[in-house]
């Protein structure tokens, strides 16, 4: 009984020195980084501030100087950038569909979004949903875009909103509502005067929901997608300059982009909006069409 007792405290006593060296001891194996001036820092978080980016100070509650929203810039001797509020910024955009996730959920995902280290959210506006007959609109509960877009505002986060009309997002009909189909005519994603009629009426609806919380308007929208990959269909020359004039008539002065696969960019842009290209791995040759056009 005696040797078990002194066992137990002899245990006890090795134990209380491991772990108040251990932090010592694991600090030997923490990451090394090489400065310019060939300075050895044991952990990469305490390198000197002028290696590290802070956007701490550009978040939509905390950046007040609303002038000059996102925009592209290039110096000589460096590669193009973005900047925001005239200050240079990085974009790490995270997707969450609204739509998809049951309104109770909304803070815990943007939540992880943000914890991830993501600044912007982007998401799509399904169409489909939004008027699910024609004439009837619906922007409430789970469909609240406005509500969504303020608690990622709230939260921290940026938004890039593609509201189509066609969104894709692995959606039936790319997310256009089925009654377009009641036209036996009807040409979809084209200035047919059946589809452009329809356009018009919805987005009468929601980029006037829209326009209020974009970045100028102290809201957190940085960025409207014009359309979805329309270069891998590209059917009408008119129609993507007709989406580009029906999003600025109504009020969108933020950044404008398209987005294609690499093969189609140079089909889907449009002069003076900002290209951009999809991609599943890192291939150096998909950004040759896109530098045509940037």
């Amino acid at each position: 009984m005696g040797s078990l007792q002194r066992f137990s405290l002899c245990f006890s006593w090795k134990r209380i020195v491991c772990i108040f060296f251990l932090p010592v001891i694991l600090s030997g194996f923490a990451p090394r980084v090489k400065d310019k001036e060939d300075l050895i820092f044991a952990n990469a978080q305490l390198q000197p501030a002028q290696y590290r980016f802070n956007w701490s100070h550009l978040t939509p509650l905390k950046l007040m100087d609303r002038s000059v929203g996102l925009q592209t810039e290039s110096r000589v001797g460096s590669k193009p950038y973005f900047t925001l509020g005239g200050h240079k910024f990085l974009i790490f955009g995270g997707s969450i569909h609204y739509f998809r996730v049951p309104r109770e959920y909304w803070r815990d995902r943007l939540l992880k979004l943000k914890a991830c280290g993501f600044n912007t959210l982007t998401t799509y506006v399904p169409w489909n949903l939004h008027e699910p007959q024609r004439g009837k609109f619906d922007f409430s509960g789970n469909l609240d875009l406005e509500a969504f877009v303020l608690m990622a505002a709230e939260i921290g986060l940026w938004v890039i909103l593609r509201p189509g009309p066609y969104i894709c997002s692995e959606m039936d009909l790319g997310g256009l509502p089925s009654w377009l189909l009641q036209d036996p005519k009807m040409i979809l994603r084209t200035t047919y005067k059946g589809f452009v009629e329809a356009v018009n009426k919805y987005f009468d609806h929601l980029i006037s929901r829209v326009v209020p919380l974009q970045y100028r308007k102290r809201g957190p929208i940085i960025a409207v997608q014009v359309e979805n990959e329309y270069g891998s269909f590209a059917e009408d020359k008119d129609y993507m300059p007709y989406i580009q004039k029906a999003l600025l008539e109504r009020g969108i002065v933020e950044l404008l982009m398209t987005s294609d696969d690499a093969k189609h960019v140079l089909k889907g842009y449009i002069e003076g909006v900002l290209a951009t290209i999809n991609m599943n791995t890192f291939q150096m040759n998909d950004f040759k069409q896109l530098s045509q056009v940037q």
